[in-house]
């Protein structure tokens, strides 16, 4: 049997073995849940971090993580890799899905893009006569597009739609469509820093409550050598005239990357009316982001994400905010993506 070759941010040119057989494991010569990256090791069935690579969010050091499983490995949570790998099994794409480059979902033409590609998209290089406006879509931003008009025509301005949740990947199996990776900005953030700072290109946070997003670039500052934050702003702005004085600061700077956290459908709003038009500024939408860097909020664990329940844990923290976004628009959601292939339109 080949092997699979992963190549992701942090863990290049990794190479998968192949799976034990079930064979193999009655006869005691592998693991049901084991290795596939260590030869030393005995091989598995399943890997511990088969859900992150089926569910498309193959984050982080694969090799390390599947390492420090096997280490303290037991009975319990072995159940637990077999039932979120289950469980990731029936979300991802079916083998006749096609890899659509940019698949039309609900109300706008997605990039479907690796994390690789989703970093290099953000951080190109090329020299532009106005701002770069790159924009993580959900299932809630998509809903606000699918029934206001004006928003939609935001999207529509966007330089790059990055698909963010499982929503999305959600729509894309209904639709025949294999979305490849979950590209969400919380866990691309860190990458985008360490890109940032090797590339010398400063990072500017706007948006979040008074202090947030201050805190945030302190914490990013610490761990990421080299990262400069020229400045940051909370995103309530009591007038026209101080987003008028935040969007020229950022004029100044020439060349940078500008995080814009306010939530849909405010922050592309904002985002194309301010900074659309300065040259050499790629601007990106990122929701709760700083809330989760700054401490304020903790995220979710990881394996409420490789069950695709992180919409769940978020519910839980902020039920009065999120319950209606989440108990009635993904359902909504999902709905829509339904009317859209019965409708003859696939992604």
């Amino acid at each position: 049997m080949a092997t699979t070759a992963i190549q992701d941010i942090g863990v290049p040119n990794l190479t998968m073995l192949p799976r034990a057989r079930l064979r193999e494991v009655l006869a005691g010569q592998a693991r049901f849940v084991g290795s596939r990256f260590d030869r030393e090791k005995p091989r598995g069935v399943l890997s511990p971090i088969e859900p992150r690579l089926k569910m498309g969010i193959p984050y982080g050091d694969l090799r390390a993580a599947e390492e420090e499983y096997l280490a303290r490995r037991s009975l319990r949570r072995d159940f637990g890799v077999v039932l979120r790998s289950a469980l990731a099994w029936t979300l991802s794409p079916s083998h006749r899905a096609t890899a659509s480059r940019r698949p039309f979902i609900v109300s706008a033409q997605v990039d479907n893009l690796s994390i690789d590609e989703a970093v290099a998209s953000i951080l190109d290089a090329r020299e532009t006569r106005r701002g770069r406006l790159v924009f993580f879509v959900h299932a809630h931003a998509l809903n606000l597009a699918r029934f206001n008009r004006a928003y939609r025509h935001v999207l529509e301005r966007a330089d790059v739609l990055l698909a963010d949740g499982i929503g999305i990947r959600l729509a894309g199996r209904m639709l025949g469509v294999a979305m490849r990776h979950n590209v969400n900005g919380t866990d691309l953030f860190p990458i985008l820093c360490r890109e940032a700072a090797q590339r010398g290109v400063p990072v500017v946070l706007v948006g979040g409550a008074p202090g947030v997003a201050a805190e945030c670039a302190r914490r990013m500052a610490a761990q990421t050598p080299g990262l400069t934050v020229p400045f940051t702003s909370p995103g309530y702005f009591a007038t026209e005239a101080t987003s008028r004085a935040v969007a020229e600061q950022i004029r100044t700077l020439g060349r940078a990357l500008v995080l814009v956290g306010m939530g849909s459908p405010r922050q592309e709003e904002w985002a194309a009316r301010h900074l659309g038009d300065l040259p050499g500024v790629t601007v990106l939408t990122v929701g709760g982001l700083f809330d989760f860097y700054s401490g304020r909020i903790r995220r979710a664990p990881v394996f409420w994400r490789e069950a695709g329940l992180e919409w769940a844990y978020r519910m839980l923290q902020e039920p009065r905010r999120l319950a209606k976004r989440y108990l009635v628009g993904n359902p909504l959601f999902l709905a829509l993506a339904l009317e859209q292939r019965l409708r003859g339109r696939r992604g």
